[in-house]
């Protein structure tokens, strides 16, 4: 009898992750096609565009190939490759719609090499602190984002602002894995017994909180609309993907982590990013729009709580993306 190959049983886990959202969005596209009258070289295009931007967030986020790739980027002239890399779904996309312009893939590339070269040419030499070179990344990706420097560069049909924000997922999780490592910074899909609890409780504890102070202050409002159990699979499901995972990465992996590590207490860095947190939405209307920034604030604490107790990014995304599920289909005031 021949013994099994561990090596190649070990990419199990990657692969059928990938199988299984590659399947499920795939039975989502008949009706994106349908909605846009999307030709098939188009709808194609599209779809395997996504398909490789789901790879290059995921990949990282998992055991065997984080460590393939760390093998492989230990090469300056590999690290430099990356950017071409990161850009490669946009091709895709455009042999199948033929939306191609130099200039979005120029900005593209942009955002995906500037991190990458002050990283690079700057090298990090404390790992665990908080830098300037941290700084001067995290104000390019808050100005690509906040500026929509990435808004129409997937045009066809409409504005795919999900592409954006799993590019923007890629470079900040290859930047701070293989390029800045960040110690602690909870980039796995990995989802244990202490991932769900540490969710749970701090979804519980928050609801408690904010749904009488969001009713109170005006912020909410008892508005359920009527959906099928399926469509809140995949509600949540992509604010998983598109919205909390971006935004965990950042805030919780990359700012709370290196911040309470510099401040040495994780109490005040907690503290500390929860209110940048809360302040990263005063610009949603109406503007100052205060009362969002004080529940966001407080659900940032929770968000971070989850992280810390759940051991890994996945708890605090899970839990943001069930607050966020949640108030889109029951408080929305509109």
């Amino acid at each position: 009898m021949t013994k099994p190959d561990t090596k190649s049983q070990s990419w199990w886990p990657f692969t059928v992750t990938i199988a299984i959202l590659a399947a499920l969005f795939g039975a989502l596209a008949p009706s994106f096609v349908h909605r846009y009258h999307l030709s098939l070289p188009a709808a194609l295009g599209i779809y395997f565009c996504f398909l490789v931007s789901l790879i290059l967030v995921i990949a990282p986020g998992m055991k065997t190939p984080r460590a393939w790739l760390q093998a492989r980027l230990q090469d300056r002239q590999a690290l430099a490759l990356l950017p071409f890399l990161w850009c490669s779904p946009y091709l895709l996309y455009t042999a199948g719609t033929h939306d191609f312009r130099w200039l979005p893939l120029i900005r593209l590339f942009t955002v995906a090499a500037l991190p990458l070269l002050i990283y690079r040419l700057f090298p990090v030499r404390s790992l665990e602190r908080f830098t300037w070179q941290d700084l001067a990344v995290a104000v390019c990706l808050i100005v690509a984002l906040m500026k929509h420097q990435l808004a129409g560069i997937w045009n066809v049909p409409v504005n795919l602002d999900f592409m954006g924000r799993l590019f923007l997922i890629t470079v900040g999780s290859w930047c701070w894995i293989f390029v800045r490592p960040v110690p602690q910074l909870g980039f796995e899909f990995f989802f244990s017994t202490r991932t769900w609890r540490a969710a749970a409780s701090n979804f519980a504890l928050f609801a408690i909180i904010a749904i009488p102070a969001g009713l109170a202050i005006g912020f909410t409002a008892w508005n359920p609309h009527r959906i099928t159990l399926l469509k809140f699979a995949v509600d949540y499901l992509e604010i998983f993907l598109f919205i909390a995972l971006l935004e965990e990465l950042f805030f919780r992996g990359f700012l709370q982590t290196l911040i309470s590590a510099s401040l040495n207490s994780p109490r005040n860095g907690q503290i500390l990013i929860s209110c940048v947190f809360g302040l990263f939405h005063i610009l949603h209307e109406p503007f100052p729009n205060w009362r969002y920034v004080i529940l966001a604030a407080i659900a940032g604490w929770f968000y971070g709580t989850a992280f810390v107790k759940g051991g890994n990014l996945m708890a605090s995304a899970l839990t943001h993306a069930m607050v966020d599920t949640l108030w889109r289909t029951y408080f929305t005031k509109s």
